[in-house]
């Protein structure tokens, strides 16, 4: 069964409704009236708070009122900083919103009225940010709440009505965004399901649900195909595992004519990571049910691509294992023969993730001769290192293709930074019985990570490709801006963007 990826509403209306639970004012740093468009009541109720220097406009700043209305009802009255009106963007208006629905979760709102604010950003820019933040802010993770919690299991979790208050023409803006913000949602649900739930098989079988509700095409190469075919990478990862095998599931969005060269994007999907017989340590090993973060990256935009009936024809392909360890798993040392017939010494079989993008890569390209490729993975923790929590690595073979990516990174909030990848890098993953190793050590690792998946693709770089390294963005500990602990959904809106600039 498909899962709910959002229990918030959007509506558009030209005035504030007359039955609301709260209304929400947005203001710029340096704000000292209420706009004229209040009732009395509320009017007074923002002064209160804008006087005395109490509230300054300050990103994320909030501060919540009182108002009467009849038969002794109550109305909240959100004040909601912005900053300085000049250095306003779409991303710190969504951070200002993460504040607000967190503010009203906590009191328990169910219908929120919001005052478009008049700025620098289009309308249509404004509201589109406001949605995708409303709806990412108001996810919460509860497939796994039982009968323990304070919640009841038997009870839909609480829904927001979000009423956007404009004359401006903002519909078309305002749906787009849900639905790309409900397909990040969907990849969050799925990569927070535990490995006792989602394994490449049942993995699959979400696909096959996704593609029957929206019209996907969908193609699973299960072991016995991926034996036939030669794909030693997965195989090798999965065979540590005897009653989950591995599965490489295709997705394709025919939105585009068919004659066209698509578009491919390819994720990591390795369902749980124990790092194999190069384990990894226990401390936070629960963490890496989120080691599929890249495939659900893809889940999440083919859901989005198909919902929206974008006009591209894309190809997306989650390469799924269970790095497990047992009597038929992986050693280091073990040679490996990858679809395109390189060789691979296994030096560390901590390094799968790698393996299980090479197969996808050669196979895709070779099979549906992209007019370009990007892949996804949580793949070094040398990434990490380099970048930190906030910012993905990026290393391409086509300077184009990485302004297009960072380009649609920045419009949806997701930063990348370049990182170089070069035969010096390529270098270092010589293997004396075999064509190269599958990890070369700490030092560059991440580059030396995206260098190894280079021998998958093109030499001669007709294909531009791009590799996407998410390790320090794919979830997160710590509640963020609009985002929750847990999955972020990261790229989903990303490659949205990518793909809409591509078919313009």
């Amino acid at each position: 069964m498909m899962p709910t990826t959002t229990r918030v509403t959007i509506q558009i209306k030209p005035q504030i409704p007359a039955v609301t639970d709260a209304l929400a004012l947005l203001i710029p740093e340096g704000t000292t009236t209420a706009p004229s468009s209040l009732s009395s009541e509320d009017s007074r109720a923002v002064a209160r708070l804008l006087s005395g220097g109490v509230l300054t406009g300050k990103p994320r700043e909030i501060g919540m009122d009182l108002v009467d209305l009849p038969k002794g009802k109550l109305r909240r009255i959100f004040v909601v900083g912005l900053g300085p009106a000049d250095k306003l963007t779409p991303e710190s208006l969504r951070q200002s919103i993460g504040a607000l629905i967190r503010a009203a979760k906590k009191q328990k709102i169910s219908s929120l009225s919001l005052l478009l604010p008049e700025s620098k950003i289009s309308p249509a820019d404004t509201a589109a940010a406001i949605t995708s933040a409303a709806i990412l802010s108001h996810f919460e993770y509860t497939e796994y709440k039982g009968t323990a919690t304070k919640r009841d299991p038997a009870k839909s979790e609480p829904s927001l009505t979000l009423t956007i208050v404009t004359t401006a023409n903002v519909k078309d803006a305002v749906d787009r965004a849900c639905i790309i913000a409900q397909g990040a949602n969907f990849a969050r649900t799925i990569a927070s399901r535990p490995g006792n739930d989602i394994n490449p098989p049942s993995l699959a079988k979400v696909a096959a649900d996704l593609a029957k509700s929206t019209g996907l095409s969908l193609k699973t190469l299960d072991e016995k195909e991926l034996k036939r075919l030669g794909m030693g990478g997965i195989l090798a990862v999965g065979a540590g595992s005897k009653s989950t095998p591995p599965r490489m599931i295709v997705l394709e969005h025919k939105g585009a004519k068919k004659s066209s060269r698509p578009l491919l994007v390819i994720g990591k999907a390795i369902t749980f990571d124990t790092g194999g017989i190069s384990i990894k340590p226990a401390d936070k090993m629960g963490r890496m049910i989120f080691d599929k973060s890249g495939g659900m990256a893809v889940l999440g935009l083919m859901y989005a691509l198909a919902k929206l009936k974008h006009p591209a024809h894309v190809v997306g392909i989650l390469s799924s294992a269970e790095n497990h360890i047992s009597d038929t798993a992986y050693r280091p040392g073990d040679i490996l023969r990858m679809y395109n017939g390189v060789t691979v010494e296994v030096t560390n079989t901590d390094a799968e993730g790698r393996l299980v993008l090479a197969d996808a890569l050669a196979w895709g390209i070779e099979t549906y001769k992209p007019s370009a490729v990007v892949d996804l993975a949580t793949l070094t923790g040398g990434c990490v290192v380099a970048l930190g929590l906030t910012t993905a690595g990026i290393m391409s073979n086509n300077d184009a293709l990485v302004s297009q990516l960072i380009s649609a990174g920045e419009k949806s909030g997701e930063k990348m930074w370049r990182l170089p990848v070069g035969d010096e890098h390529r270098e270092l993953l010589k293997s004396e019985p075999a064509d190269i190793i599958n990890a070369a050590g700490r030092h560059a690792s991440a580059l030396t990570a995206a260098a190894f998946l280079s021998y998958f693709v093109p030499r001669d770089n007709s294909v531009p490709w791009a590799h996407l390294d998410i390790a320090g963005v794919a979830d997160t500990e710590k509640e963020l801006p609009y985002l929750s602990k847990g999955s972020t959904g990261w790229g989903v809106r990303t490659l949205v963007e990518w793909i809409n600039s591509q078919s313009q």
